[in-house]
């Protein structure tokens, strides 16, 4: 998958948020080791459309290029340090995106529709 920012504009992570989220088009209980999830919400649900590209622009509003509805999902458990790490594709300053070591519970939290232009 494509991501697309130029990194000048409003920072992706949203520290202040103490959920986790997840997008996925499948339904799922139990999120795997490996997988991403991230605390801002609007892109999480433009992850739940299996984008092949995301664009974010300086004001931090989200485009993408996915085809299919999906889920948006929150973790149903508490995430500490030992259980994510950085996805290598984040800035140092603005971590967005992080890899699940172990297996976490998720609770399903809305269904997301595909909104065409």
């Amino acid at each position: 998958m494509s991501f697309f920012t130029d990194g000048r504009g409003k920072k992706i992570d949203i520290p202040d948020d103490t959920n986790w989220y997840h997008g996925s088009p499948e339904v799922i209980d139990i999120l795997a080791a490996g997988s991403s999830i991230t605390r801002n919400k609007q892109l999480a649900i433009a992850f739940s459309h299996k984008p092949s590209m995301i664009c974010i622009d300086d004001e931090g509003g989200l485009s993408h290029d996915g085809e299919c509805d999906g889920y948006l999902y929150v973790i149903d458990e508490p995430v500490n340090a030992d259980d994510i790490y950085a996805h290598q594709a984040c800035a140092k300053d603005d971590l967005w995106e992080w890899i699940t070591r172990r297996p976490l519970k998720v609770k399903k939290i809305e269904d997301t529709r595909v909104v065409q232009p």
